[in-house]
C-alpha cells in the first residue's frame, strides 16, 4: 500500500469508528480495552468495531513505517536545506 492509500483507509476507518463511538458513548480505545478484557458481549457491532479498530492500528503502524522511510529520503535529498514536501500524485 502507498502512503496515500493508507491515509485514505485511516480516514475511512475514522468515520466508521466515530459512528460507533457516538452510538455507544465510548471512545474506541476504551471500548477495545473492555472488549479485549472480555468484559463486553460478542455482538455483531462489537466484533465489527474491534475489527475496524485493529485495522486502524495496523494502518497507523504501517503509515509510521512508510512515512519514516519517506522523510528519511527527503532528508537525504535536501542535505542541509528545507525538506521538499510536495502534494501526492493522484
Amino acid at each position: 500500500m502507498t502512503l496515500e492509500e493508507i491515509i485514505r483507509d485511516i480516514h475511512a476507518l475514522d468515520v466508521e469508528l466515530a459512528a460507533l463511538e457516538e452510538q455507544y458513548g465510548l471512545l474506541s480505545a476504551d471500548f477495545y480495552h473492555l472488549y479485549r478484557a472480555g468484559e463486553l458481549e460478542q455482538s455483531r457491532d462489537f466484533i465489527q468495531w474491534s475489527a475496524y479498530y485493529e485495522t486502524k492500528l495496523e494502518r497507523e503502524s504501517k503509515y509510521r513505517q512508510l512515512a519514516y522511510e519517506h522523510l528519511r529520503e527527503l532528508r537525504r535529498r535536501s542535505g542541509l536545506g528545507a525538506l521538499a514536501l510536495e502534494p501526492a500524485a493522484g
